[in-house]
């Protein structure tokens, strides 16, 4: 049995003995004053009916009290378990981290493969192509070991280079999107594939593609824009930069087209002309002539009045020498 529950039960008790003890004193008074052995009819020994009055409210007083503490008792349990659930939600989060980790070094453990990386050797910007090398290690291997990759549909045998190492060199597709690459281990009769993850546009490592930092503040001036600040570019590859112009283009019209070579090859700022005043959006387009003959294109938004519909007006293309579009990636979005 609870405290509160004994706490109640004896002040119900009480009360009775009270009430009682009450009544009977009651009918004490009243048997001595038909006898006569008391004269003065006022005493203060109370009626049983006020009595049981004021143990009522005494009792509810009491039990409200109760209430209260039981309510705020309650409320530190409710905390308490809380603080419990949230504990264990913890605790099973890092349970989970720690399976999923595992998991992973059971994997790990699983393939034959403990390395592989690659990096490009070269490049045939007039066929589209590029050259990547690759090394792969093995954690057990034989002189009968074989490994082939497999990038889509290329396919190249490596060849031993040092014990357990296999390396070569495998030409594929420069602006093809590519997102996993497959070594196939083959021991006799029996081959093994292991999937590693290769997301890459490779023709970013490969073309001086166009980096925008821009920084400024727009003003709504007679329902128009103007817009003060400047901008910048980063290159990966700033020495394949022949020819770099920039073109203002407010509202989808072309305001103003300059070089802006040298900054783009020193990443030098470049303040935007302050009387530009657009009643749409203002973007920045880029033409850059690569020493391969490519050209680039990318356009960026840079201030918008009403809502940002206009964003769909950033693209990024690429031409070959020979004018093609070779790359859009509106269509790979």
């Amino acid at each position: 049995m609870s405290k509160i529950a004994f706490s109640l039960i004896f002040m119900f008790i009480i009360a009775i003995i009270i009430i009682l003890l009450s009544i009977y004193a009651y009918n004490k008074r009243l048997d001595k004053i038909a006898k006569g052995e008391l004269r003065d009819a006022h005493s203060n020994v109370p009626e049983p009916a006020a009595t049981a009055g004021v143990t009522y409210k005494a009792v509810l007083i009491a039990l409200s009290i109760v209430a209260i503490l039981s309510i705020s008792r309650a409320n530190g349990m409710i905390d308490s378990l809380n603080n419990t659930i949230n504990n264990m939600k913890g605790t099973q989060h890092e349970m989970n981290m720690e399976i999923l980790e595992l998991q992973r070094q059971v994997a790990q453990s699983e393939k034959l493969v403990s390395n592989l990386s690659w990096q490009i050797s070269g490049q045939d910007m007039e066929k589209k192509t590029v050259d990547l090398f690759f090394s792969v290690d093995l954690k057990q291997y034989s002189d009968l070991t074989r490994v082939t990759l497999a990038l889509k549909d290329k396919e190249i045998l490596l060849t031993k280079s040092t014990p357990g190492t296999f390396t070569g060199t495998l030409t594929t597709d420069l602006f093809a999107s590519y997102d996993e690459l497959k070594v196939c281990i083959t021991e006799g009769n029996l081959t093994k594939v292991e999937s590693e993850e290769f997301s890459h546009y490779l023709f970013w490592d490969v073309l001086p593609l166009p980096s925008l930092a821009c920084s400024g503040e727009s003003k709504d001036s007679f329902g128009k824009i103007k817009y003060n600040g400047w901008f910048s570019f980063q290159y990966q590859a700033p020495d394949k930069l022949e020819k770099v112009t920039v073109t203002y283009v407010a509202d989808g019209k072309d305001v103003k087209t300059f070089d802006a070579t040298s900054e783009a090859k020193t990443g030098a700022r470049i303040d935007l002309d302050k009387d530009i005043t657009v009643e749409k959006n203002l973007a920045i387009r880029t033409t850059v002539i690569t020493t391969y003959g490519y050209r680039i294109e990318t356009q960026n938004v840079i201030t918008y009045k009403a809502e940002p519909d206009c964003m769909g007006e950033d693209y990024e293309r690429i031409y070959d020498a020979n004018g093609n579009l070779v790359w859009n990636n509106e269509k790979y979005e």
